[in-house]
């Protein structure tokens, strides 16, 4: 038997061999061994946070972050690993003097079974800086104008700050946080709630992941006023001195405002009204002239919607000196009118008031008022019916009736006596 086994080994052995080989080809042809590679890998960092319980930051340099893996192994195998099957990871632990990590670069499926994984480079490389944390005023922009007739009025935020964390370096280039609302063309309130955006000191905007901010948004309400043009009302109180008159000419550099409000508020609202009480001329000889602040008397939820208006204006109440003319009349000058028909009137002499001699008195007024007075001509008049309707006579009874005359004076003259004419009514037979 041993010797049946023993000949012709050779050939024996290199049948075994052949076969071996021939296997080989088989399987080589059928299954070979291919190359695979996964671009845009991103490596995972581990342990992060033990870099960031000592106040520190990471960036990572040049792209390093993400890789291009190379996978050797039979066609079948290689075939069936997708790109999600790779990871990459990069231990914090491992951190090196250099600031770099060490990639490792593994399979979740055919672990085993694939011939060859790497990663196209070997480290990824950091920046490392400390964090920093600051606190920033929200600046609210409005942009745009609303439309003609309407104003901006009052502007308000829930949230007036913001708190920002991230690299000193990048944090040390935030000059400013804003948020921007637009009111363009409107007629009514804008409420929004609008991004915040931060911006570096030449009011370029900085956008970076590795910025973090406690809010992303801020809720903004600007109101918007109608406008109207009113004039102001300037009232004068008290009496000059004796001998002295008001002229009627108020000058003021302010003769009508722009105001603003709700439209409910503006209808109310026809002058800007300066009291009695600010321009009192009791007693004086002289022009009346007062600086005023007008915001003190707009009325309520009222504001000026011009942005040059101040609010100041000075005023200036005209006082001037009077003088007189004399008119002079005879008794029988004196005409009774309107007398109720049955009725008849004699003027009667007065020590008191008129004599049978001619009478004088004085008219008293400013010069531009009595300039228009025709002295020489003035006629006294006692006028019944109007001294019935102001004593709420319904009839005349026989009598003597004492009635101050009308001497047609203009607006602003005046008798300084009392000057009074008694007249004789009765009845006609």
């Amino acid at each position: 038997m041993k010797k049946k086994i023993m000949n012709n080994l050779d050939l024996k052995i290199l049948a075994v061999l052949f076969s071996i080989i021939l296997w080989l080809i088989v399987v080589n042809i059928d299954d070979p061994v291919k190359t695979v590679q996964f671009s845009g890998v991103e490596v995972q960092i581990l342990n992060a946070e033990e870099l960031e319980s000592q106040g520190k930051v990471y960036e990572i340099l040049d792209g390093t972050g993400e890789i291009t893996v190379t996978v050797k192994g039979r066609r079948s195998i290689v075939e069936d690993i997708a790109k999600e099957n790779i990871t990459a990871t990069a231990d914090m632990k491992d951190l090196t003097t250099m600031d770099t990590l060490s990639i490792e670069v593994t399979s979740n499926k055919y672990a085993n079974e694939i011939d060859d994984i790497k990663s196209d480079q070997e480290n990824v490389r950091l920046s490392i800086e400390d964090l920093k944390k600051i606190q920033k005023v929200i600046e609210i922009e409005v942009s745009g104008e609303p439309d003609d007739g309407y104003i901006l009025g009052a502007l308000t935020s829930n949230l007036n700050q913001i708190y920002l964390e991230g690299p000193e370096s990048l944090i040390n280039k935030i000059s400013y946080a804003r948020a921007q609302i637009d009111v363009d063309g409107v007629k009514a309130n804008v409420s929004s709630s609008v991004p915040i955006k931060l911006y570096d000191a030449l009011g370029k905007e900085i956008s970076d992941e590795r910025i973090t901010m406690n809010i992303n948004t801020v809720s903004v309400n600007q109101e918007i006023l109608m406008t109207k043009e009113v004039p102001v009302e300037y009232r004068v109180g008290g009496e000059p001195a004796d001998g002295y008159a008001l002229t009627g000419v108020i000058e003021s550099d302010v003769e009508t405002v722009l105001i603003a409000g709700r439209k409910s508020v503006l209808d109310e609202i026809n002058s800007i009204v300066v009291p009695e009480s600010i321009l009192n001329v009791e007693g004086l000889q002289s022009n009346l002239e007062v600086r005023i602040k007008l915001h003190d008397y707009l009325p309520g939820n009222v504001i000026f919607a011009e942005d040059n208006m101040n609010g100041f204006t000075k005023i200036n109440v005209e006082v001037k000196k009077e003088t007189f003319v004399t008119i002079s009349f005879n008794k029988s000058d004196v005409k009774v009118e309107n007398l109720p028909e049955g009725y008849k009137a004699e003027v009667l002499a007065d020590g008191n008031y008129l004599t049978n001699q001619e009478t004088n008195l004085k008219v008293y007024g400013l010069a531009s008022v009595l300039d228009e007075y025709d002295e020489e001509n003035a006629v006294p008049r006692v006028d019944m019916a109007a001294y019935m309707l102001q004593n709420s006579l319904s009839e005349l009874s026989p009598g003597i009736y004492t009635i101050s005359p009308d001497f047609g004076l203009p607006e602003g003259a005046y008798i300084k006596d009392n000057f009074k004419i008694q007249v004789r009514i009765s009845q006609t037979p």
